[in-house]
């Protein structure tokens, strides 16, 4: 698996909510958010797999990632 077990659920794209992972795969694994139902896939290869769990975000990360999905939303 190309995340390994420290990406088997990490924040959504659209809302930062859990998605899980539903497919593994040699460098890229697939995601489905338990919230919004989007669903994703996440290249590992460049970076490697997580050191540590991207799952539950810290009260920072969870800030971080809805204003950065709010920024998005705007250049849409």
């Amino acid at each position: 698996m190309a995340g390994g077990a420290n990406a088997a659920i990490v924040p959504c794209m659209k809302c930062a909510g859990p998605a899980n992972r539903y497919s593994e795969g040699y460098e890229t694994d697939w995601y489905k958010c338990e919230e919004c139902g989007h669903g994703f896939g996440i290249d590992w290869s460049h970076c490697g797999p997580p050191e540590t769990p991207r799952w539950p975000l810290t009260e920072a990360e969870a800030k971080e990632a809805r204003r950065l999905i709010a920024l998005m939303r705007q250049k849409i």
